[in-house]
C-alpha cells in the first residue's frame, strides 16, 4: 500500500497545483485589468473577492442539483430494497469498462448508457450487490447476484472527476461465476456538498457494513495484482 498511498499524495498535490495555477493566472489577469483601468488596491482586492464568492455559490447550486438527485435516488432504493445498505459511489471513466466486462461476463447488459463520471448509489442486500444511477427512477448499471460474489475488500483505483489524478482506496468486490473479474468502486461521503473518497478506516467501515448486508467474505487486505 506504500506505493499507492504515494501516488495518492502525487496525484492530490498535482491536482491542487493545476487548479491553484489556473485560478491564481485567472484572477492575476483580473487583478491586473482592473488595475490598469485605474481602480484601486482595495477595489481589486474587493473585486477578487466578489469573484471567489460568485464561483462558490455557482459551485454549490451545480453540486446541490447534483446531491438532490443522489438523495432523490436513494430514498426510491430504499423503498424498493428494505433494510438494504446503500453505499455513496463515484463513476469515472475506468468503472464504465470493469462495468461492461463483469456485465458481459454475468450475462447482463447495463440498463442503458454507462456514464464516465458523477455520483451512483451501491445497494447491498441478500439478494446481492447492485450499482444504480438515475433519481427518482433509478437505473441500473451492474447487478450482481449474491452467488458470485466471491468477497469484497479494500482495493485500489484511479481517482474520479476531470481534474483528479493518481489512485484512490476503493471497494473491491471479486465476481465469480467460473470466470473471476474485480470491480472497483471508489466510496465517497458528502463535505459541504463536495465528494469526499473514503480511505483507512472509513473505507474499511464501509468494505464492512457492504459485507455483512450481503452476506459474504470480507477481505481482510487487498490483493495484489487484482
Amino acid at each position: 500500500m506504500g506505493n499507492g498511498n504515494s501516488s495518492r499524495r502525487r496525484g492530490g498535490l498535482i491536482t491542487i497545483v493545476v487548479v491553484g495555477g489556473y485560478l491564481a493566472l485567472r484572477f492575476g489577469f483580473l487583478a491586473w485589468r482592473e488595475h490598469e483601468e485605474g481602480m484601486s488596491t482595495a477595489g481589486v482586492i474587493g473585486t477578487l473577492a466578489l469573484y471567489a464568492v460568485g464561483i462558490f455559490v455557482v459551485l454549490q447550486i451545480v453540486l446541490g442539483i447534483q446531491n438532490a438527485r443522489t438523495r432523490q435516488r436513494e430514498t426510491a432504493l430504499a423503498q424498493l430494497h428494505p433494510g438494504a445498505h446503500l453505499a455513496k459511489v463515484q463513476l469515472k471513466r475506468d468503472l464504465v469498462v470493469e462495468i461492461r466486462r463483469t456485465a458481459a461476463m454475468l450475462g447482463t447488459t447495463p440498463d442503458g448508457d454507462v456514464p464516465r463520471r458523477g455520483l451512483a448509489t451501491l445497494v447491498a442486500d441478500h439478494q446481492g450487490l447492485g450499482l444504480y444511477v438515475g433519481g427518482s427512477t433509478p437505473r441500473l448499471l451492474l447487478g450482481i447476484p449474491r452467488s458470485a460474489v466471491r468477497s469484497v475488500g479494500n482495493g485500489e483505483t484511479t481517482a474520479a472527476g476531470r481534474y483528479a489524478f493518481g489512485t484512490v482506496d476503493a471497494l473491491r468486490v471479486l465476481v465469480d461465476n467460473g470466470q473471476w473479474t474485480a470491480v472497483d468502486l471508489p466510496l465517497y461521503r458528502t463535505v459541504v456538498g463536495f465528494a469526499k473518497t473514503l480511505r483507512g478506516d472509513e473505507l474499511t467501515d464501509g468494505v464492512r457494513a457492504v459485507a455483512v448486508a450481503a452476506g459474504v467474505r470480507q477481505d481482510a487486505e487487498p490483493r495484489a495484482g487484482l
